[in-house]
């Protein structure tokens, strides 16, 4: 009988075997054959639970750019369809149960803690049958829940996202009937490599012999890793300006590809950057090999795709707009300042910031500098945020004018007070959380804090 009967109890469980180290890879400084043992945890506690993950088809989604947008963007057109879509992305905002989705719908507490229980039970097997492969991580745990969550709510497919990488990451033990590469960037160098090429070679690990591949366009440097990975598996790939292309913009526009031209189609996310991550999502729907999908169930998925936190919108009830999006990489922030310039043209915009320490301010902020001399610098509520204040003389390096917040409440109350017209709210998906509640869109969730450090 297993002790975990609460949510509270499979929360914890699941945090004793948390960590900055022992995450997405397992051991990752440790090289790649001791960080390889997390595959050999995760599939072996499949093995255990019964392969749940062999129930369904997979798109497996890997990239450095996209990769949630895409993975909702593939899930709404499934649903669309009539499928039974299980999703599964990291980190969650407010919940963990955010990340085990059916149906668009969340997993309820008492099937989380019964599913926490059965995996840890399996997770102990192996550590007792098998203990030179070492601990089973918190993520590992929780991509063998997932992929057996999916099997026990029926799904017809499911969309898995990597957390780190691909090649090491926890989820590169199933073996999916797609294969999905976003856009890549240099990001996590100390662990995936300071080159594209390397950076290119850890996404390509997801690629498995005979599966499909779809990728975004790439730098020279990384098509060429993924097509030398693709050749080698004899994998049919699809690329992004090769095999598709897009005309318009995100409120309406075409895909032409191997699935003939879908004309009409418009965006619930905003922006010229989703486009690409949609028709990167079509691409991945056609490799399916599914030919009953019908342009309408595109059509559909497509405008009706959610993903809290990308460019969300919110009325605080003064008549201005708050713009709430997790950026983190300079390529995000860019893409940002894209969108409120084509959105939100000639009106004051207040940048409200909270970043965490393992990134780059200057980098990320660079992109956003020429859109207002107006910031409010804030600290996320995370054990690795960034203080604010640290923030302070990099913004007056831009020669902007920087007021400090204690909380991201406090600073979003400030940037109201500044009285322009939009508010930006980014830095970091933790910032982008605590936005969400001060703004009345979620609640704190049941032990809000274990489930914060957890992600």
């Amino acid at each position: 009988m297993s002790e975990i009967t609460t949510f509270e109890q499979a929360l914890a469980a699941i945090w004793e075997r948390s960590g900055y180290d022992r995450g997405y890879i397992s051991n990752p400084f440790a090289g790649d054959e001791a960080a390889r043992n997390g595959l050999r945890r995760t599939q072996a506690m499949l093995d255990a639970l019964g392969n749940p993950e062999r129930a369904y088809p997979i798109v497996h989604v890997a990239g450095s750019k996209g990769k949630g947008s895409t993975c909702v963007f593939v899930d709404a057109i499934l649903r669309a369809s009539g499928r039974r879509s299980g999703r599964y992305l990291s980190p969650h905002l407010h919940s963990y149960l955010e990340r085990f989705v059916v149906d668009d719908l969340p997993i309820a507490e008492a099937d989380f803690t019964t599913l926490t229980a059965d995996a840890i039970e399996a997770a102990r097997l192996v550590e007792a049958s098998t203990p030179e492969l070492g601990e089973v991580t918190a993520f590992e745990l929780t991509t063998a829940m997932a992929l057996l969550w999916f099997a026990r709510a029926g799904c017809d497919v499911a969309v898995i996202e990597v957390g780190l990488g691909g090649k090491l990451d926890a989820t590169n033990v199933v073996a999916p009937a797609v294969s999905v590469i976003t856009p890549l960037d240099y990001e996590h160098t100390a662990i995936l490599g300071s080159t594209m090429a390397e950076i290119a070679d850890n996404k390509a690990g997801i690629i498995k012999p005979g599966r499909p591949v779809v990728s975004a366009a790439q730098p020279d440097e990384g098509m060429r890793v993924i097509e030398e990975r693709a050749s080698a598996a004899s994998a049919q790939l699809l690329v992004a300006g090769r095999d598709w292309r897009t005309t318009g913009t995100d409120r309406q526009f075409s895909a032409t590809g191997p699935w003939g031209t879908l004309e009409n189609l418009c965006l619930s996310l905003p922006g010229r950057h989703q486009i690409d991550n949609a028709a990167l999502a079509i691409a991945a729907v056609h490799a399916l090999g599914l030919s009953d999908i019908t342009a309408g169930a595109i059509r559909d998925g497509l405008s009706h795709a959610s993903l809290p936190g990308r460019f969300e919108q919110a009325d605080p009830g003064t008549g201005q707009t708050v713009i709430i999006d997790g950026a983190h990489s300079p390529s995000a922030t860019s893409a940002i300042a894209t969108t409120l310039r084509d959105r939100f043209p000639d009106t004051g915009i207040t940048i409200v910031v909270g970043m965490l320490r393992d990134k780059d301010p200057t980098a990320v902020l660079t992109p956003l500098v020429d859109l207002t001399d107006r910031w409010v610098a804030v600290e996320p509520e995370s054990p690795r945020a960034l203080p604010a204040a640290e923030l302070v003389p990099i913004l007056e390096s831009f020669g902007m004018r920087a007021l400090v917040a204690g909380s991201v409440a406090q600073g979003i109350r400030a940037a109201i007070d500044h009285g322009t017209p939009t508010i930006l709210v980014t830095g970091s998906l933790t910032t982008v959380a605590d936005a969400r509640v001060a703004l009345g869109l979620a609640g704190p969730a049941p032990s809000a804090a274990e489930t914060r450090r957890l992600g």
